[in-house]
């Protein structure tokens, strides 16, 4: 059973769902879906502010603006809602904002223990490099 942050530091849906893609576990119709982006990119993209991605125990996560549930953040950087179905903008997918230095943010976030993995805006590298310190988790 693959854990998020236990391979990666931060786990995306692409890597997660890439990971459990390869047990030998039953899934939902549902959950297979989203396995199948090709669909997703497909679909038209509603205007508007981009949505941001935020870091919750090791996962790059997107809340629905439309259910308040909450899904992985992809690297085609579209979200949609296996849920609601983003029937707010009429199942439009929605942009989604990462953070410019993401890669850093994993790094220092990659040095605590997958329970203490959090980011979100206005968060920033300093911010996390200190929680770090006064944890003592420098590397």
């Amino acid at each position: 059973m693959y854990i998020s942050g236990s391979k990666n530091a931060i786990d995306t849906g692409d890597s997660y769902f890439g990971e459990i893609a390869e047990e030998p576990i039953a899934g939902s119709t549902e959950a297979k879906r989203k396995l199948i982006r090709e669909d997703i990119r497909r679909l038209p993209v509603a205007g508007g502010k981009p949505l941001e991605a935020r870091i919750e125990h090791a996962r790059f996560i997107v809340d629905c603006p439309n259910c308040n549930s909450a899904e992985f953040y992809f690297d085609d950087k579209l979200f949609y809602c296996s849920l609601c179905h983003n029937s707010n903008v009429g199942g439009k997918t929605h942009k989604v904002k990462v953070p410019k230095n993401r890669e850093k943010i994993e790094t220092i976030l990659g040095k605590r223990p997958i329970q203490n993995r959090h980011w979100r805006e206005p968060e920033t590298v300093d911010d996390l490099e200190n929680e770090n310190t006064l944890n003592e988790l420098v590397s």
